[in-house]
C-alpha cells in the first residue's frame, strides 16, 4: 500500500488501498470521503470530526478516537467481507451518531463512556473495555447505546456494569457471562438475548420486550427492576405462583 497523509485524503472523494501510519488528524475534519481497503496504524483522531464518509474493508490498528465524533459514517459494504476491523483502538468518550458498524470486529479496544446513537451494530463482535483502571482504582464508566441495532451482536464476557441500552434492538445478542450490574435496558427488545451466566444485580429491564427472554439463564438477578406489565412473565419463568 502507498502512504498518504490524512490531510491529502480529506481533500479527496475516493481513497483506495492507502496506508496511514502515525498520522494525526489535528483538528482536521473528514467529510464525504470513501476509503477502500485502507489501513490506519497508530493514527490519532482525538477530538476529530468524521462525517458522511464510507470505509470499506479497512483496518484500524492502535488508533485513538478519544472524544471524536463520527456522524453518518458507514464502516461496512454490501458484502460481509467489506466489514472493518478495529484492533487495540481507543474509543473512549467517542460518539457515533447514525453510523453503520454492522459485522465489524472490535478486538481489545477501549470504550470508556463510548456512546452509540441511532447506529447499526448488528452482528458486530464487540470486545471493548468500557471501564477504567487508574492506579489500581476502578473507575466505573460503561457503554451507552440509544436506538441502536445490536441484533445478533457478540458482547460475550464483557464488563458492562452501569451501561445503558435505551430503545435498542438486542434480539439474539450474545451477553453470555457479561457483568450487567446496574445496567439499564429501558424500552429495548430483549427477545432471544442470551444471558447465560450473566450478572444482572441491580439491573433494570423495565418496559423492555421480554416475551422470549430467559432470565433463568442468568447467574444472578438480585435486585432486578421490572415493570408491572412484565410481572406475570417473570414470575412464571421462576415458577412462582401468586395467591389472591
Amino acid at each position: 500500500m502507498d502512504a498518504m497523509s490524512l490531510e491529502e485524503a480529506a481533500g479527496l472523494q475516493n481513497v483506495s488501498e492507502k496506508s496511514f501510519r502515525d498520522k494525526v488528524l489535528d483538528d482536521l475534519a473528514i467529510f464525504e470521503t470513501t476509503f477502500f481497503r485502507c489501513e490506519f496504524v497508530n493514527c490519532i483522531f482525538d477530538g476529530g470530526r468524521i462525517g458522511l464518509s464510507t470505509f470499506h474493508d479497512c483496518q484500524f490498528i492502535g488508533c485513538s478516537f478519544r472524544d471524536a465524533k463520527l456522524q453518518s459514517c458507514r464502516f461496512s459494504g454490501e458484502k460481509e467481507t467489506q466489514r472493518c476491523t478495529w484492533s487495540r483502538c481507543d474509543l473512549s468518550n467517542a460518539v457515533l451518531l447514525k453510523c453503520d458498524v454492522s459485522h465489524n470486529v472490535f478486538g481489545d479496544c477501549l470504550g470508556f463512556m463510548l456512546r452509540l446513537e441511532d447506529c447499526d451494530a448488528g452482528e458486530a463482535q464487540l470486545k471493548l473495555d468500557v471501564q477504567r483502571q487508574i492506579n489500581h482504582r476502578h473507575i466505573m464508566g460503561g457503554f451507552s447505546c440509544v436506538r441502536t441495532k445490536l441484533q445478533d451482536a457478540d458482547l460475550n464476557g464483557l464488563n458492562l456494569e452501569s451501561s445503558t441500552f435505551e430503545f435498542c434492538d438486542l434480539r439474539g445478542a450474545n451477553l453470555t457471562g457479561c457483568n450487567l450490574s446496574s445496567a439499564s435496558f429501558a424500552g429495548s427488545n430483549l427477545n432471544g438475548t442470551r444471558l447465560t451466566r450473566a450478572v444482572l444485580t441491580g439491573a433494570s429491564i423495565a418496559h423492555a420486550q421480554i416475551d422470549e427472554l430467559d432470565l433463568t439463564e442468568a447467574l444472578t438477578t438480585d435486585d432486578l427492576t421490572i415493570s408491572r406489565d412484565q410481572q406475570e412473565k417473570v414470575l412464571a419463568q421462576f415458577r412462582i405462583r401468586v395467591l389472591n
